[in-house]
């Protein structure tokens, strides 16, 4: 019995050269192709984490809340979804990246219209 060097799903001398839980390389059995895993191969997976969709949510929530007052409303949403890819990215060691940029993106906007809107009832206050 062979194992994957990848997962280490045990995999039989008939099976493919590729494991059937990872599509990694495990060498050994027929030579059959790989089997699609849909995301377009190994380095856009990387580029672009299909796998990890909070990831990938966050990320471009973070981006469209940087237009105003819209993103009054998308920001917090960016941060949680951050929250949640980094947890995933962990597991999936993929999509690192753009959950730490939902979070920094999502709490930068906040944080401005946070300060816009604070600074829009607290002026007329003093001023007056």
């Amino acid at each position: 019995m062979a194992r994957c060097l990848n997962c280490g799903v045990e995999i039989g001398e008939t099976q493919t050269l590729y494991c059937p839980k990872c599509a990694a390389f495990a060498g050994g059995g027929t030579t059959a192709s790989a089997p699609s895993t849909g995301e377009g191969g190994d380095w856009l997976s990387k580029i672009v984490p299909t796998r990890n969709t909070p990831a990938l949510v966050g990320y471009y929530l973070g981006v469209f809340s940087l237009i105003p007052c819209l993103g009054a409303l998308l920001a917090p949403f960016a941060i949680g979804f951050g929250i949640a890819g980094i947890g995933k990215a962990r597991a999936l060691q993929v999509g690192l990246a753009h959950a730490i940029v939902a979070i920094v993106l999502g709490g930068f906007s906040l944080l401005g219209h946070l300060l816009c809107f604070g600074g829009g009832i607290i002026a007329p206050l003093i001023n007056s």
